[in-house]
């Protein structure tokens, strides 16, 4: 209309419109920072994703790798010690903007704690107090053996003066196992076994199968000194470190021949060979780092996978979180 003056927005009109302007930019910008951040996630799920790849593949060759040193190994020597190819610990090597490391210890080195019972769940004397001189040599209660025991035997009697049975856990959620240790990790559902007790094991013991005769035979070409005290009940630190210089033997009669402290032992408990073996292997791509433990079988030239699970580092105690339901042939 002529004459008729435009309207011109007032200072609360301009307030309100630079609010809504300025609140339109928070949107988007935070819709960008969102949309910034999905995107970088995306890209390292992608790469993180890629990296555990290359990793399970490195620690499998690791694996592989380490089960061809043992059949050589095994096809050329009869007997088994610390200064062979396989018990040689190497750097870790490089690949693929990563790394790799592997390492083998043979199980005959260490007492297997399953032989503590038979196949029927009865005790097996012999090696309980072989368990419990270990136990004291770490300076540990051996009673705590009596724990594992009845964790492990058939029947619902506690066992000696630290027998621990069903009514022991009555602050838990779950019964004695009534059966032979799966895993290693298990031992710290037993009453007594704390983190520090499982470490101090782990030097000198083992969770492992039972051959069919019902012990798993010592080398005394790789064991340490603790475990050949605790087999031969004679023996004094001083005799277990020069056996340990004498090394390697080609038969446990040679090695204790003319030994006082070898009056009386079983032989039978005793090798120079080692049957079962442990490769901790680590793969490190970016962010992703895999430690692995795997547990091998050696007879006659063939290798067996017995068990595969995750493994903490090598400070720590292993800790096995799944075990194969069959054992397979390694190529």
């Amino acid at each position: 209309m002529v004459g008729q003056r435009m309207h011109r927005p007032d200072q609360g009109e301009r307030g309100a419109a630079l609010i809504i302007v300025l609140g339109l930019v928070a949107l988007i910008s935070t819709w960008a920072v969102n949309a910034a951040y999905e995107d970088m996630l995306s890209l390292r799920r992608a790469e993180n994703s890629q990296n555990a790849m290359r990793a399970e593949q490195a620690s499998q060759s690791a694996l592989i790798l380490s089960a061809k040193i043992l059949r050589e190994d095994g096809n050329d020597s009869q007997t088994d010690d610390l200064d062979e190819t396989w018990a040689q610990d190497s750097p870790p090597f490089p690949i693929d903007d990563g790394s790799v490391f592997g390492r083998i210890v043979d199980a005959n080195r260490f007492i297997n704690l399953n032989t503590l019972v038979d196949k029927n769940g009865k005790v097996a004397p012999v090696v309980e107090k072989q368990v419990k001189a270990l136990f004291t040599l770490l300076e540990l209660d051996n009673g705590l053996v009596d724990a594992l025991i009845d964790w492990m035997d058939a029947d619902d009697r506690p066992h000696g003066a630290g027998g621990a049975e069903d009514s022991a856990y009555y602050d838990q959620d779950y019964h004695v196992k009534n059966a032979r240790l799966d895993r290693w990790q298990e031992l710290r559902l037993i009453r007594g076994f704390d983190k520090k007790t499982v470490q101090l094991l782990a030097s000198v013991a083992v969770v492992r199968n039972v051959p069919g005769n019902g012990f798993s035979a010592v080398n005394i070409n790789t064991a340490g000194a603790k475990v050949l005290m605790a087999i031969m009940p004679e023996m004094t630190a001083a005799d277990a470190e020069n056996l340990i210089g004498e090394r390697p033997f080609d038969s446990v009669a040679a090695a204790l021949q003319n030994k006082p402290w070898a009056k009386g032992v079983n032989q039978a408990y005793l090798s120079v060979a080692s049957d079962t073996f442990m490769v901790r292997t680590e793969a490190a791509f970016g962010r992703v780092v895999l430690r692995e433990k795997f547990m091998l079988a050696r007879q006659s030239g063939k290798i067996t996978l017995l068990s595969v699970g995750r493994a903490e580092r090598e400070s720590g105690p292993e800790k096995t979180i799944s075990n194969l339901d069959t054992q397979a042939a390694l190529p």
